[in-house]
């Protein structure tokens, strides 16, 4: 049976930090340096008296390092970590704190923690006998608050014939609480309990909670903020009634900051030409939805951002995968990091000018550059695509940048699928692999991975390995 709670003034400040620190040196917290001073702070702010002042500006701001302009409806921080703060304390409570005394939780609705502590067992009261007015010898209530005359100097029980009505009353009122109280505590680690089960299930279904991927996936991973998706959004000028035009307003050396396009590109059209932006392909849609559920697997959350939107602050301030390559990603084509394998404007062997993959820096037995297969005049005629994966820091350096990039959108989906399988994750550690040791892996902080795709009927059914390089 549950042991009932006590009411927290029950509680002294010392035995509340006590517990907050075995908490934070929990197996559940291992790891989560960020839940650990989000309970930290609120912890600390509620000692101190200060609930009213736990809102999610404040926590943003103090705890997850957000600008003055933070503004929650953008950003989800604190409550996505407040969510994953909860799981972590009900598996706590469900596991190695099963048997502590004191309880902190964090219930929904505010950020402001909640201490309650399971009384010690005494034994139960005759309900039956009180109410009918019989002499009981059961002690009081352990959640009984004592005044501290009566703690100072304990005096003999008195005969339960002294008792009035209503101290009968009284005491079974707060009999019923307590048991009222032990109901919610089971209830509460309960639920823990089967939380934690289905945390440990989706442990072992997901493949976003499996340690094979923590060496590619874990700077992502272990964040706290929301990991943004960024999917590409080319532009298009002309309309569907007259004709439609890709832009891709490479110069000669292959790159363009301007997604605005030369006058000259501009397609006949009876009322002038137009430019639309809601366009992706279907390889960075694949993308994006097997991604998603990957990193719901991984139980951290993310956003999802056409690239037209992005700015140069999200490189700053955010984890982000790209989909796509420059040729739709505008910002790409200036993003400072330098990159062995660059997409651009190529000569193939009959002297025409094609989209590519140049090698700037061939080792032996690589092509200086790669270019997609096509049977025919149409894209679903395409059998043959390239693609890259690029691990690069983003502008602050603790910020990553991954883009998964094609020649074609076919390449885009083949990338996204060799980062998220589990079969081409294990293959992708194996060659990237600069550890001694198999068994603890450890990958190089920015490099690139050169990918071949055999397609079929516009679906990429082989993904091959060709080389990678470690970027200085």
């Amino acid at each position: 049976m549950a042991l009932p709670l006590s009411p927290e003034n029950n509680l002294g400040r010392e035995e509340k930090i006590e517990q907050l620190e075995r908490i934070l040196q929990s197996r559940a917290l291992q790891g989560s340096e960020s839940l650990k001073a989000f309970l930290r702070f609120v912890v600390q702010k509620a000692l101190d008296g200060q609930n009213t002042n736990l809102k999610e500006y404040t926590i943003a701001t103090e705890v997850f390092g957000r600008s003055s302009s933070y503004d929650p409806r953008v950003d989800s921080v604190v409550r996505v970590q407040a969510g994953r703060l909860r799981t972590k304390i009900q598996e706590y409570y469900a596991t190695e704190g099963k048997d502590d005394r004191i309880i902190i939780d964090l219930p929904k609705g505010h950020y402001y923690p909640v201490f309650s502590s399971i009384a010690i067992k005494r034994e139960p009261l005759v309900l039956a006998a009180m109410q009918a007015g019989e002499a009981t010898d059961a002690p009081a209530p352990a959640n009984v608050l004592r005044s501290s005359d009566a703690r100072a100097e304990e005096s003999p029980a008195r005969p339960a014939s002294v008792l009035t009505k209503p101290a009968y009353l009284t005491i079974a009122a707060l009999a019923v609480l307590s048991a009222a109280l032990g109901v919610a505590a089971l209830n509460y680690r309960a639920k823990a309990h089967s939380r934690a089960s289905q945390l440990a299930s989706l442990a072992v279904a997901s493949p976003g909670l499996q340690s094979w991927a923590a060496p590619l996936w874990g700077d992502f991973l272990n964040a706290p903020e929301p990991i943004l998706i960024a999917y590409s959004n080319t532009l298009f000028r002309g309309r569907a009634e007259t004709g439609m035009k890709v832009l891709k307003s490479y110069d000669d050396a292959g790159q363009t900051a301007s997604p605005v396009p030369a006058a000259q590109d501009t397609p006949p059209a009876q009322n002038g030409p137009t430019i639309t932006d809601h366009y992706t392909g279907v390889g960075e849609v694949m993308g994006v939805y097997l991604l998603g559920d990957f990193l719901r697997g991984g139980d951290h959350s993310f956003n999802v951002k056409r690239s037209l939107l992005m700015t140069w602050d999200d490189f700053r301030t955010d984890n982000i995968i790209m989909l796509g390559s420059p040729a739709e990603n505008f910002l790409l084509r200036d993003f400072p990091q330098q990159q062995d394998f660059v997409f651009k404007m190529l000569t193939d062997n009959k002297d025409k000018l094609r989209y590519g993959i140049a090698n700037l820096r061939s080792q032996p037995g690589e092509q200086a550059a790669y270019m997609s297969k096509e049977m025919g005049s149409s894209t679903s005629q395409f059998v043959e695509d390239y693609a890259t994966v690029s691990m690069l820091k983003g502008l602050d350096e603790n910020r990553r940048l991954l883009i998964l990039a094609g020649i074609t959108t076919f390449g885009t989906h083949a990338a996204v699928e060799y980062v998220t399988k589990p079969e081409y994750v294990k293959e992708l550690i194996s060659r990237l692999n600069t550890s001694s040791d198999p068994n603890k892996p450890i990958l190089p902080s920015n490099y690139q991975v050169l990918l071949k795709v055999q397609v079929k009927d516009s679906i990429p059914v082989q993904i091959s390995y060709v080389t990678h390089h470690v970027l200085d």
